[in-house]
């Protein structure tokens, strides 16, 4: 059975096009073409990235991105079992690890009478710091009051004011008449990517924390993101919580009016 990199290989071969003309008209490196074609793509930080490009690669070769999609995952998966599979144990030798023991001791003791002769002072006042977990089902609410309890507080302030004091605007005029407007904001550093309807890239790019990005939600746009949990959706500035859990990867996800989390 064909692996993902040979189909992509045998097509491109089959429609007479180089890789040097892939990456021209993608405006993708070279070495990530060969390393698609190659199937060396490994599930790391650049993950969602390189599922990107495939999708884009596929997109060009007129293939059924779907599927060629699914079968990158599955083979990616099976790859990883196969190394955990042929993974063999090290062994280490036991005066290598005597030996680090003994570093590790007279470290310790080091830093123990470092902080006993100079640091250490005895306190008879109890000082206490506690900072309660919070249930996930709490932090829509929690983010809700962090977001707009930091906006000026005036009754002069218009929605498009809040819209265009965003980090990211996506390069499109907004109809005073349309009032459904969806803002992503990131809670911490996400990569996000958005297509339109004609799968034409939007925006992609790693987000900054507390970077936002708003575009009126009858475009339709599909959001594919490296972490879900580190994105707060609000629609018509309305806090509707976070587009998914922490660690989870979206894929083509598109955002509707009656959304909440």
């Amino acid at each position: 059975m064909s692996t993902v990199g040979q189909i992509l290989s045998i097509t491109r071969n089959s429609k007479k096009l180089s890789i040097n003309d892939i990456a021209i008209e993608l405006k993708i490196s070279k070495s990530i073409i060969i390393d698609l074609e190659n199937d060396k793509i490994k599930n790391d930080s650049d993950f969602i990235f390189n599922i990107g490009h495939l999708r884009s690669y596929s997109n060009f070769l007129d293939l059924d991105t779907d599927i060629i999609i699914k079968k990158f995952k599955n083979d990616l998966s099976f790859n990883i079992a196969e190394e955990k599979k042929n993974i063999t144990p090290i062994v280490e030798n036991n005066f290598f690890k005597i030996e680090k023991f003994f570093a590790a001791s007279i470290i310790l003791i080091i830093f123990t009478s470092f902080y006993f002769l100079f640091i250490y002072e005895d306190e008879n006042e109890i000082n206490f710091a506690l900072v309660p977990d919070i249930p996930e089902s709490l932090e829509p609410i929690v983010e809700k009051a962090y977001t707009f309890n930091n906006l000026p507080q005036s009754s002069d302030i218009k929605k498009s004011d809040l819209i265009n004091n965003s980090s990211a605007i996506a390069s499109i005029e907004f109809d005073e008449n349309v009032t459904t407007v969806a803002t992503l904001k990131m809670l911490n550093p996400t990569w996000l990517q958005l297509r339109d309807e004609e799968n034409n890239i939007v925006l992609s790019k790693l987000m900054d924390k507390d970077e936002e990005f708003s575009y009126e939600l009858k475009l339709n746009y599909n959001i594919t993101a490296g972490n879900a949990g580190n994105i707060l959706v609000l629609i018509d500035n309305e806090v509707r919580g976070k587009i998914g859990k922490y660690g989870d990867i979206l894929d083509s996800f598109v955002l509707h009016k009656d959304f909440t989390n």
